[in-house]
């Protein structure tokens, strides 16, 4: 038996999908286990080679008892719907009831010292859970990954897997169950003294940054509710007086990561690294049913770094998927996620207009055309971003109609030509997101940071979404919207005005920008003044932060016209002056339209356009192209002649 090795690597500019040395295009299917299998053999046709399907602990019987037998069965009937697919398993770790019945010492705790117990927004029922400070919990749930993989690689199935998805927490998407009310588990508390051994040398440095003469490493608690909930500097935790609760956030979100890296570094070595591992996570852009301070996704930074995790995912984000006025985007920094060679997968999950189970809400398209119309936006998103999706079907026949199916052929062909053009971002505009900022803020602040991500997509030009942390190793732009940016210290400062001075690029600030100076353990105005040179409040208009760098302060959110003008300021090339979204890359540029009529498309000098989805030349005079549209529809023009076009392979 060959198993093949797969691996993410980039190719013609993108981070992409290898399997045996050869590139995979990025257009995948999503099936429940127990769909019927026709649905399956319907994309298996279409072309489409990247299959993920979810499982759980069912198979989990006892400790050290596994029978995956019919899961055996179901492979079956994969394969002879699919025989030429690639299949990723989706593991979702929640261990079974008898695992948390059988260990009340392990299970996530309450303030007040009583199990918690999963609520219906997360998809639980009363349910107990186990914590995730718990180390038999996972230890236990080791050796079912190790069952299950060890059972996978030696079976016949392991010639067409290619990879491993692990899931667990809230949603399966690792944002933790319970969000501030857990977890109060001695375990947690014993994972946070040996977290803070690491960041404080002795007991005299602890005390001196929680101003508290009495504490000793030996002896930390995890904040109380009432403390996480009660910022001292307006919307900010105190520096000076509440160290101890930001400190426990930064554990928190930390602690998420070093799970996420104990497991997948087990899924890696039981594959001898042949295979992919994926997971959820990094969802900056995206409202947490139980909020960001909470959810354990601001550790980007740390989980872009594991040589253990291949891809990330997340499904389309749920805000802005109405046609015309919606957007659509990631719900992470997609930007950072290629910058270290990872690759970002799509969930495309918007409901279809085909008539089918679960199929109902989340950006549901009514008819044929409009379906259409969002699966080109769609397409869009992740064509011009560098990212991968798949189509999730999580009722069964969701695309279920012929038409329907005959445009996602053609999407997947698309993605697959595609694939052999210049798939470098162009994108003139970073929208830069600091998650060490979170930690500093209280869960009710007014701005957060996946707020007016909608506005920025109607701006008229591509954006990167992008962590602070990774401005100095990035490209440069010629203009960084500082969207969620409100601590600073001597190292963050420095940085940023080496990117300033190396890009010549506008910085355009926010709110209350540096608002927290960790080093000098204070809040306040002058803090923000500091980091912008700018007077705050100030004005729109832009002031001079350094020799040769312009600095813009805004007091709230910008809609898309001013953010747009603030772009032009900057020299970003806009491509339509109309609020419509546009995606683009070296190869594409992508229209998707609020209203109907002619759109002029500034295009580069001597530019030839192809309009890929008539196979037509789209004619450009005087630097415009005119395009004409109807309402809620979505364009795709190649960069280049319709030759050239014709050409890829």
């Amino acid at each position: 038996m060959t198993k093949p090795f797969s691996e993410i690597k980039s190719y013609r500019g993108a981070p992409t999908i290898h399997v045996d040395g050869q590139p995979i295009a990025g257009s995948g299917f999503w099936r429940s286990l127990n769909a019927d299998e026709r649905y399956l053999a319907d994309f298996h046709q279409l072309g489409v080679r990247l299959v993920w399907f979810s499982v759980g602990t069912n198979y989990w019987l006892a400790n050290g008892r596994y029978d995956f037998s019919s899961l055996d069965q179901a492979w079956e009937r994969m394969l002879k719907a699919a025989p030429e697919a690639y299949f990723i398993p989706r593991l979702y770790l929640r261990p079974p009831d008898w695992w948390t019945n059988a260990n009340p010492k392990e299970l996530r705790m309450t303030e007040n010292g009583e199990p918690y117990r999963g609520t219906p927004d997360e998809y639980l029922d009363g349910q107990v859970l186990p914590s995730s400070a718990s180390t038999k919990w996972r230890d236990d749930t080791r050796a079912y990954i190790r069952a299950f993989i060890e059972h996978h690689e030696a079976s016949p199935f392991a010639e067409r897997i290619i990879g491993y998805h692990l899931s667990n927490e809230q949603s399966e998407e690792w944002f933790y169950w319970g969000g501030p009310d857990s977890d109060y588990n001695p375990q947690n508390v014993v994972r946070f003294r040996d977290y803070l051994e690491t960041i404080y040398a002795s007991d005299e440095a602890l005390q001196e940054a929680w101003a508290d003469p009495q504490v000793t490493l030996a002896c930390t608690q995890l904040p109380r509710i009432a403390d996480r909930r009660s910022p001292q500097e307006g919307e900010f935790f105190s520096p000076a007086a509440q160290q101890q609760v930001v400190d426990y956030y930064r554990y928190k979100h930390t602690n998420m990561v070093d799970i996420i890296s104990d497991f997948t570094h087990l899924a890696k070595d039981l594959t001898d690294r042949r295979a992919l591992v994926g997971v959820f996570y990094g969802y900056q852009l995206q409202s947490i049913p139980r909020g960001q301070l909470d959810s354990g996704h601001y550790a980007l930074a740390k989980l872009l770094a594991l040589d253990s995790v291949d891809y990330l995912s997340s499904p389309t984000c749920y805000a802005g998927r109405e046609l015309g006025s919606g957007y659509s985007y990631f719900m992470s920094l997609q930007a950072s996620v290629r910058l270290h060679g990872k690759l970002w997968i799509d969930e495309n999950d918007i409901r279809t207009h085909v008539p089918a189970p679960s199929n109902e809400g989340f950006g549901k398209t009514l008819t044929l055309a409009d379906t259409i119309s969002m699966q080109r936006r769609e397409l869009a998103n992740a064509l011009c971003n560098g990212a991968a999706y798949w189509w999730m079907d999580q009722g069964g026949g969701w695309y279920a109609d012929p038409k329907l199916l005959q445009e996602l052929g053609w999407l997947h062909n698309l993605m697959t030509k595609a694939m052999q053009g210049d798939r470098s971002s162009r994108a003139e505009v970073a929208v830069v997101i600091d998650e060490g900022s979170v930690m500093w803020r209280a869960s009710r602040s007014r701005l957060q940071s996946h707020m007016g991500i909608t506005e920025i997509g109607h701006l008229g030009a591509p954006v990167d979404f992008i962590l602070l942390s990774d401005l100095e190793e990035a490209r440069d732009y010629k203009l960084y919207y500082f969207k969620y940016c409100y601590r600073q210290n001597r190292a963050l400062r420095a940085m940023i005005r080496r990117v300033l001075e190396r890009s010549q690029g506008m910085a355009v600030w926010i709110d209350k920008p540096g608002w927290i100076d960790e080093d000098a353990r204070t809040a306040g105005i002058d803090n923000a003044q500091q980091l912008t040179g700018l007077q705050i409040p100030g004005v729109r208009e832009p002031g001079v932060r350094e020799p040769g760098v312009r600095s813009v302060w805004l007091q709230d959110l910008p809609d898309a016209a001013a953010l747009r003008e603030l772009c032009r300021e900057a020299g970003v090339h806009i491509y339509v002056d109309s609020g419509d979204v546009v995606y683009a890359d070296a190869s594409f540029i992508t229209v998707h339209s609020q209203e109907a009529g002619e759109k002029e498309l500034t295009v580069l000098p001597g530019e030839q356009l192809t309009d890929v989805v008539r196979n037509c030349p789209l004619e450009t005079a005087d630097g415009v192209a005119r395009l004409t549209m109807d309402a809620s529809s979505t364009a795709i023009i190649y960069r280049g002649n319709r030759s050239a076009w014709n050409d890829l392979q």
